[in-house]
């Protein structure tokens, strides 16, 4: 309870920071642009509440309030019951022309659109870590692998276009289905050279992109697995020398391991040239207390008594198994939780169905029939084999993608680590350039965020993704800790997402009112008061239970944190 405090009020002052800040230029926006039309503020606040500081300047009250969460803008003359005298109605708001009245509700939402692309502009400029353009784990029978990708080679050019990120390779082949490219590329031995290859048409993994099918290579990935081993056997070498159930290998014979594939050529080294080491010294840090960090320690094995005839044989001698089949993780309170299963098991049978990779029990635990009978699950735990009963639950999951998932499960994780290349800063010196990528970056979140409402509409995004203030706090907190551009950056996405929903025709947002302005246009007058009370009432309705609706998925997800 009192770390949740203490993580709480760490996220308070950036939270504060974000929306206010946000919420203030939105009102900015209405706030000068009623100015230019001569439209009379009364009131322009930098919070909300209490005034504690307050400053009179011709017709304007500028003033500071005590809760720091945005502000507000009270214009003369825009309430449609209020008496304004003839001397005064060119001040009043809803006595201008409806352009000028139209003009000065759209630049709120423009205003933090403007100000995503200007915060954009600054993260180019400060510098933003990106995914690098380094392949991943490519599987031998993909057809990455068959047109010539390996593991670990770094991208620099596709066709005639320079290659910085990630990003870039996975646009340059979306954009290109069934046309050949060159890809040109460099290896960790310093070799280089070029391949070729032709994206095939494909279903587009960026549910939030409009083009449902875009160009892909199956099996080219950014993503490698990590070295981590599963120990089981307790008479094995690993166990007596002091090895837990998990294991994540950080050296071998003094050479760091960060990929799985790392830790083969390395072994594979061993076996190949066995005179050219005294023994075998391996680095590892345990992976069962997580919580409590631990640090890695070295384990030192004598070649004389291990099986070097192969990698393979090496790796089984020494007691290691493929970790996929340990537990990393049981979710608090769940089915496998309540059986007494533990991180570090070892899962050898599911209903007395051999287990030799992860998907068999995962298939087996999906089809379940929900018939309440017990699913048998065969483990292995301090070399000692064991046998629960476990009864799965019908769980709703939010996929990766935004979808949703109900699908039974019993709340367990493997230990398979996936991790990715060094993370490279691109930054732009030149402000031109910055602006230019600033635009650019607030045009594809534009898209992105309004593509999320659409396939939510459409069902395919779940709604469970809507957050309210405790996610952007958390959120807000969390970029916040981690460096200044990822913050910058949040705070440009959230912008973004204001300027859209204040777009939304929902009576009392900026979007009801351009609506309500933009009949009076098109018909010559404005709508009845009657109509426009129920409207904003109607209005008032669905944004409060939209508030309400983010409010629960933020309590749900703090009380049972989707996995």
């Amino acid at each position: 309870m009192l770390e949740m405090l203490n993580t709480t009020a760490s996220y308070i002052g950036p939270f504060f920071i974000l929306l206010g800040l946000l919420i203030f230029v939105h009102e900015l926006g209405h706030f000068l642009v009623a100015k230019y039309f001569g439209v009379k503020v009364e009131v322009f606040s930098l919070g909300f509440g209490k005034k504690i500081f307050q400053y009179i300047k011709g017709d304007t009250n500028y003033c500071i309030s005590i809760i720091p969460l945005g502000g507000y803008v009270k214009m003369y003359g825009d309430d449609p019951t209020a008496e304004i005298p003839d001397n005064q109605k060119h001040l009043a708001f809803l006595h201008k022309p409806v352009g000028a009245r139209i003009a000065i509700v759209l630049a709120g939402p423009l205003m933090n659109l403007i100000f995503a692309a200007l915060i954009f502009s600054v993260v180019g400029m400060l510098g933003e870590k990106m995914a690098a353009p380094i392949l991943g784990d490519i599987k031998k029978d993909s057809q990455a692998y068959e047109w010539g990708f390996r593991s670990g080679m770094e991208i620099s050019k596709i066709n005639d276009t320079t290659v910085q990120t990630w990003d870039d390779i996975e646009n340059q082949i979306k954009a290109h289905a069934n046309q050949e490219l060159t890809f040109t590329y460099s290896n960790n031995d310093s070799s280089s050279g070029e391949l070729t290859a032709k994206p095939t048409l494909g279903n587009n993994d960026n549910i939030l992109s409009a083009q449902r099918q875009v160009g892909t290579i199956e099996g080219l990935t950014p993503i490698s697995y990590g070295a981590t081993v599963g120990v089981s056997d307790i008479s094995s070498p690993a166990a007596i020398a002091g090895m837990t159930a998990i294991e994540q290998i950080t050296k071998i014979n003094g050479i760091e391991i960060k990929y799985q594939r790392e830790m083969e050529n390395k072994l594979e080294e061993f076996v190949s040239n066995p005179e050219k080491y005294n023994n075998l010294v391996i680095e590892a840090k345990s992976l069962i207390d997580k919580d409590k960090d631990p640090q890695p320690r070295n384990f030192e094995f004598d070649k004389t008594q291990l099986d070097i005839t192969s990698r393979q044989n090496l790796f089984t001698s020494l007691g290691f198994k493929n970790s996929e089949l340990f537990l990393y993780q049981i979710k608090e309170d769940s089915p496998a939780d309540k059986a007494g299963l533990k991180a570090g098991d070892q899962l050898v049978a599911v209903n007395s169905k051999p287990i030799d990779k992860w998907e068999v029990i995962v298939e087996e635990i999906k089809s379940y029939n929900g018939n309440g009978k017990p699913v048998s699950i065969d483990f292995i735990r301090s070399g000692e084999q064991q046998q629960v009963n476990v009864v799965p639950q019908m769980t709703e999951l939010v996929k990766n993608t935004g979808a949703e998932d109900n699908r039974f499960t019993i709340g367990i994780i493997p230990t398979v680590l996936s991790t990715m290349a060094e993370p490279i800063l691109i930054r732009y010196s030149n402000p031109l350039v910055a602006l230019q990528k600033g635009l650019s970056q607030s045009w594809k979140w534009t898209k992105m965020v309004a593509m999320s409402f659409v396939r939510m509409l459409q069902n395919e995004v779940s709604s469970k993704n809507i957050g309210g203030v405790i996610t952007i706090g958390k959120y807000a907190g969390q970029s916040y800790q981690v460096g200044l551009s990822p913050f910058l950056k949040l705070m440009a996405i959230i912008s973004i997402n204001l300027f859209l929903i204040n777009l939304l025709p929902v009576p009392i947002l900026d979007g009801g009112h351009l609506l309500f302005f933009t009949i009076e246009a098109i018909r010559g007058a404005p709508l009845s008061m009657r109509k426009m009370e129920i409207a904003q009432q109607i209005g008032l309705i669905i944004l409060m239970s939209l508030m309400v609706f983010a409010l629960f998925n933020d309590i749900s997800n703090i009380l049972n944190p989707p996995w």
